[in-house]
């Protein structure tokens, strides 16, 4: 066991002390600040007064200029002109004097007409919002000029009420659970991927420097191999846990709380509850030792880090498909094809992960699965350590299938 300590430590520290260690994380949070704070930056760039609009309302429909400011837009300053000042306004939008646009509202053939001049027509983003605002206020004038009654009036101008019957009430709902899921799965997978990756890489850099042949004479080759995955995985959860970290202090200071605006889209993550965090968080575990394990024997086959990318190529392989099945499953996470994926260790992080966080799987639909990846996860690590306790010590050969049975047959 002290062996095993020394080597973890090692492999930790050196992870720690390494440039890309660094560089990755200040990385990551600045594209998590941009992420969080240009959506904000922008919408408070667009409050911003850009101009002013004159509106000539010829119907009577119009009396207020704060509606324009509530229901079209805040980014204008809008002003009711009268006809004669009619000339002289068109006069300042061609000399572009700080007028950029025209409103002319008028009756014609008993029906509203809406005029916008601008000198260019991405001048007038809000025209639909004009539209519907003016139109709102036309009806509403023409239901006052009718006489009727305040009920009558009323009654024409209530809003049609909606009402849900949910039939699976309490259940999750797809349409505010599947971003947070999504980007979730999202970094599930590709954390998994550059921390097994950089085992991979370890190892073989070790290899290459000789130093593992003094190690294998003296160190356990499974105390070494999980040494090296605990001791990567350590500081890899270190350095997420220093990035989500990061990344909860901005939302926190930008006011987003749980809720992030992404390209126009509000992602919250308040509905990832302790119960969901946990499992996220056993899975990200077991996923990461069932394929660091892996990756660190695929790291010993090699006699170079440069040859690294080749032989841990298959492995890349199955967890893109293994993110890719999680996808697909997130439309039906209750379909036979996610059900049934979703016992297969080599996909189980990320499938399970979308069956939790989406729907509701009884627990022994979760156990299962979890207790499959864990057995699996054993397995891989002592099929790992033996291929391992070959592969360090082999240089100028390329491993295969048949050389690597013949050596382990004989430890």
């Amino acid at each position: 066991m002290k062996s095993f300590g020394l080597v973890f430590v090692y492999s930790f520290k050196e992870r720690l002390r390494s440039k890309a260690f660094t560089y990755m994380t200040l990385i990551m949070i600045l594209i998590l600040s941009a992420i969080i704070l240009l959506p904000k930056w922008l919408g408070d760039a667009e409050q911003l007064v850009q101009g002013e609009i004159a509106v000539l309302d010829k119907t009577g429909a119009i009396t207020t200029e704060s509606g324009f400011k509530e229901s079209v837009s805040q980014s204008y300053d809008w002003r009711l002109i009268e006809e004669a000042d009619l000339a002289g306004e068109q006069k300042k939008l061609q000399d572009k004097d700080g007028l950029l646009g025209i409103v002319l509202i008028e009756d014609v053939d008993n029906k509203p007409m809406l005029t916008l001049t601008v000198n260019k027509a991405d001048d007038a983003p809000y025209i639909q919002d004009l539209n519907n605002y003016v139109q709102y206020q036309y009806t509403l004038s023409e239901i006052q000029k009718l006489d009727l009654n305040a009920g009558q009036q009323e009654k024409l101008n209530s809003p049609i009420q909606v009402k849900l019957n949910e039939l699976e009430a309490g259940s999750k709902s797809l349409s505010t659970t599947y971003w947070p899921v999504y980007l979730v799965t999202f970094m599930l997978y590709l954390l998994i991927y550059m921390f097994g990756a950089n085992v991979a890489v370890s190892v073989s850099t070790e290899k290459g420097s000789r130093v593992k042949e003094i190690l294998i004479t003296k160190v356990n080759p499974v105390q070494l191999l999980f040494g090296k995955v605990f001791g990567v995985g350590m500081a890899g959860i270190l350095q997420f846990a220093i990035i989500m970290g990061a990344g909860y202090l901005i939302m926190s200071l930008a006011g987003s709380g749980h809720v992030l605006e992404l390209f126009g889209m509000k992602v919250d993550f308040s509905i990832l509850d302790g119960k969901t965090i946990a499992l996220l968080t056993l899975f990200f575990i077991l996923g990461y030792f069932f394929y660091a394990a892996l990756f660190a024997a695929a790291g010993s086959m090699v006699n170079r880090s440069e040859e690294v990318n080749q032989v841990t190529m298959p492995i890349s392989i199955v967890m893109m498909a293994g993110f890719m099945v999680a996808l697909f499953s997130m439309s039906d996470p209750e379909a036979t094809f996610t059900v049934v994926s979703s016992y297969i260790p080599f996909l189980t992080p990320f499938v399970m992960f979308v069956r939790v966080g989406i729907s509701d799987p009884s627990m022994m639909e979760i156990m299962i699965p979890t207790a499959i990846l864990f057995v699996s996860t054993l397995v891989a690590g002592w099929v790992s350590a033996k291929i391992y306790q070959v592969g360090v010590l082999m240089y100028g050969q390329k491993l295969n299938p048949k050389l690597v049975y013949k050596a382990m047959k004989s430890l």
